[in-house]
């Protein structure tokens, strides 16, 4: 079975490569998952974790936490930048696949992730790809994170869900609605569905923040037609929390992380 890019299968021909050109920046800014939410990963697990996918793998980040488990792990991504910007291990391969036409070999894995992604999926030919490759009993778990919500300056939390809601909002695509409702509404062809929440709370700096908005897909459009509003935001930020630093952690806050998973 011969993959390809163009598959038409895939969204990926329509798409095309969206977060390619801020790899580097996804990288740098994109959150880190809590330790909870993997340990919880963990114990849905089968006995066996000889082989594991990630699709939709972006930089790795998940694709390298995993590696920590399984004997091996392959990345997928049907983005070049990102692949070339992934995190790297011994045990970690990456390829150029898209998420519905794999071609890879059927009955083959233990585990199936997917990371902040599968909004961007031809869902009825991802689950029936899914189904190909996992093993007959393998897990299939896919997660998002929700935005972010800053909780110690409600000034800057009207600035940040103005931002979402309104600045940004008509340049999302409409997969992203499935994120704003934590994949409350993506139905899984599986026998045994697990949906879980978890609220991670964290500090970041202001700096952070104006990174993480900088990789969202309805910043990137909205500056091909606006002026960039990131350095008016940053002044309205540095002045609400009285720093200059714009390294300094002093903005609290959390991101809902729903995850969904899937076994036969």
């Amino acid at each position: 079975m011969e993959p390809k890019l163009e598959s038409e299968k895939s969204k990926f021909k329509v798409l095309g490569d969206m977060y390619g050109g801020s790899s580097a920046r996804y990288l740098a800014f994109r959150p880190q998952y809590p330790d909870e939410f993997y340990e919880f990963l963990y114990e849905h697990l089968g006995q066996k974790r000889d082989l594991a996918l990630d699709v939709g793998c972006g930089n790795g980040q998940a694709t390298f936490k995993l590696s920590l488990w399984f004997s091996k792990i392959i990345g997928i991504d049907p983005s070049v930048n990102q692949i070339k910007n992934a995190i790297q291990a011994h045990n970690i391969e990456y390829r150029n696949l898209p998420a519905e036409d794999t071609g890879l070999d059927s009955n083959s894995f233990d585990l199936i992730t997917v990371a902040q992604a599968i909004h961007w999926f031809n869902l009825p030919f991802f689950f029936e790809e899914s189904k190909r490759i996992l093993k007959k009993d393998g897990v299939l778990a896919f997660w998002t994170y929700k935005d972010f919500r800053i909780t110690n300056n409600q000034e800057c939390e009207n600035i940040n869900k103005i931002l979402y809601e309104e600045t940004f909002y008509k340049y999302f695509a409409p997969e992203r609605q499935l994120v704003v409702d934590g994949y409350k509404d993506i139905i899984p062809p599986f026998e045994n569905i697990i949906r879980k929440t978890f609220r991670h709370t964290i500090k970041i700096s202001i700096g952070q923040l104006l990174g993480i908005y900088s990789t969202s897909s309805g910043y990137q459009k909205y500056v091909l037609h606006n002026s960039d509003p990131l350095p008016q935001i940053q002044q309205r930020f540095l002045q609400n929390y009285n720093t200059t630093n714009l390294n300094d952690q002093v903005i609290q806050g959390y991101w809902d992380i729903s995850i969904v998973i899937c076994k036969n």
